[in-house]
């Protein structure tokens, strides 16, 4: 499969060295290196790359900056921090990270990188099928922000600033996101996605949308366990 990459590094000598060892393990991938984030940013467009690979300690932008423009437009890029240090972990677990490499990057480290990504993006993503209103729908599951309950009807809310509203019960939409690990009850009659959560706050949880939602104060504990959960499993997913 072919993949499109970048590489976004202001050391030369890494940009080089990762870029021959994905050439080494995917001939096929079309890759693209830059030197600094304002120069991945001149020519970048939402979809234009399947996977970016980016250093966290560069001048001006630094890696945690660019990924945070990224997820802005393009919340389902697989992105990839390259760092010395570990200390910086934490810092990217809201931007949903594909996964961390420590430079300098070993063989089986990045083909391994490489190897989900093919996984990932070949499985696609599956659909629901949601009664509205006046119509019936087919919705990517990747598509959905939060899933609400508003009396007798439900709001989907979806990424392109768009909603529908179900006639369907809350119960049956939620049955069918299966066991769907990216979402997650947060209080009675609220279903967050959580590659859409930045980060509880209080007895909220704030959503990159700039919507929040409430946390239910039984059981707090247990969501906030189970978001800290998910965020870990982003970076250790192989």
């Amino acid at each position: 499969m072919k993949i499109r990459i970048a590489i976004v590094d202001d050391l030369i000598e890494d940009r080089s060295s990762l870029s021959e060892l994905i050439r080494q393990i995917s001939e096929e991938s079309v890759i693209d290196t830059f030197p600094s984030a304002d120069d991945f940013l001149k020519t970048y467009m939402p979809d234009k790359y399947d996977l970016v690979f980016l250093d966290i300690c560069m001048d001006e932008i630094n890696g945690v900056q660019l990924a945070t423009k990224l997820r802005k437009t393009d919340p389902h890029l697989l992105i990839v921090f390259q760092t010395t240090s570990r200390e910086y972990a934490f810092d990217t677990f809201p931007l949903h990270p594909f996964d961390y490499l420590m430079k300098p990057c070993r063989m089986d480290e990045v083909e391994g990188v490489i190897e989900e990504a093919i996984r990932v993006l070949s499985a696609g993503d599956p659909e629901i099928r949601i009664t509205a209103v006046r119509a019936t729908y087919n919705v990517p599951l990747r598509s959905i922000i939060a899933i609400v309950s508003q009396g007798h009807n439900v709001d989907i809310f979806l990424n392109n600033n768009q909603s529908l509203t179900s006639t369907e019960t809350f119960k049956s939409v939620s049955e069918k996101l299966g066991d769907d690990i990216r979402f997650l009850q947060i209080n009675r009659g609220v279903i967050i996605n959580m590659d859409y959560a930045l980060s509880p706050a209080q007895d909220e949880m704030k959503m990159k949308d700039g919507s929040s939602y409430p946390i239910r104060i039984n059981g707090r504990t247990a969501v906030l366990s189970a978001f800290s959960q998910y965020m870990i499993s982003r970076l250790d997913h192989r």
